[in-house]
């Protein structure tokens, strides 16, 4: 399974969810995670998608701990069966 695959599957399950779920690209701040997920009720997360067994460059961990002394949490997502678990955590908090 490649990553886009998983990428693709959890933008189709924010949308069933009433949300939208954007590309992140930043210019000029690598590392920064692969999507926002924006959920009703003002609920939202950063999303690292990665292929299957697959975890995050040292870049990509240093601006997760960066986001997380801000104290916003990014999720990593390797896999499409742990899509509804992140969302729900993200609609959750």
């Amino acid at each position: 399974m490649r990553e886009k695959s998983i990428e693709q599957e959890l933008v189709k399950e924010v949308k069933k969810r009433g949300g939208i779920c954007p590309k992140w690209v930043s210019p000029g701040f690598d590392g920064v995670p692969d999507r926002i997920v924006l959920l009703p009720g003002g609920h939202f997360g950063f999303v690292e998608v990665k292929a299957p067994g697959e975890k995050p460059r040292a870049l990509q961990r240093s601006r997760h701990r960066l986001f997380e002394k801000l104290g916003f949490t990014t999720h990593i997502l390797d896999g499409k069966g742990q899509i509804g678990g992140v969302l729900d955590e993200i609609q959750s908090a």
